[in-house]
């Protein structure tokens, strides 16, 4: 396993220069908007897209048929795919909290429990997008699956677009009854938040483990 981690962190160094330039951009858009909270968000979820790029190059050097020669099973090949994506959300987290916190001791820019509330959504956002989009991509490779996990990411803000849209033009009323059910849920949020997304992780990773176990390289 620790074999499988080392290898994807040593593909990552292909996507170190590019990477740097995209945290710079955001650092400068974040510290010039005086939200610290947007870069903590999107660090996470640039660190998360990394995933994909280790999909990527395992798919073109033909990884999998040469990995399931090893005395490894397929089920620490995809422990190992799942496990990565978790470090990298986890990682990307961890420094948008940092940069957040900088920001907040230099500039006064937000709250840090506000920082660690950004972090933490949007950790569990990347994380419930791949558990939705990597049987996919398990089953399908990583290009062919992107229609879908682009679907999977834009279709709930298309929704969410639509009905805030019907909302403010009066076509679409929302009852008292829901109202309360979102204010007592979003009391329970940091409970209701890691179940949803234990949940999502284990029903995923059940799902690609199948695939795979019937997956022929």
């Amino acid at each position: 396993m620790k074999g499988l981690i080392l290898k994807d962190f040593i593909n990552l160094k292909k996507n170190l220069k590019i990477f740097g330039v995209l945290t710079l951009l955001y650092g400068f858009m974040s510290y010039t908007s005086g939200d610290a909270s947007f870069f903590s968000t999107i660090f996470t979820m640039l660190f998360a897209i990394l995933t994909l790029s280790l999909y990527s190059y395992d798919e073109m050097a033909k990884w999998d048929g040469y990995a399931i020669t090893m005395p490894i099973s397929k089920e620490n090949i995809v422990q190992g795919k799942y496990l990565m994506m978790i470090l990298l959300t986890f990682i990307g987290a961890v420094f948008g909290f940092l940069f957040a916190a900088l920001m907040y001791i230099t500039a006064g820019m937000n709250s840090l429990l506000q920082s660690i509330e950004s972090c933490g959504i949007g950790a569990a956002v990347v994380i419930l997008f791949y558990s939705i989009a990597l049987p996919f991509i398990t089953k399908l490779g990583v290009e062919k699956a992107r229609l879908i996990f682009f679907a999977v990411y834009m279709i709930p803000f298309a929704i969410i677009f639509l009905i805030n849209k019907e909302i403010k033009a009066g076509k679409l009323v929302i009852s008292d009854n829901f109202v309360e059910l979102v204010n007592y849920l979003e009391r329970y949020l940091g409970i209701i938040i890691p179940v949803v997304v234990l949940l999502a992780l284990g029903i995923s990773y059940t799902i690609s483990l199948n695939i795979y176990r019937h997956k022929e390289f």
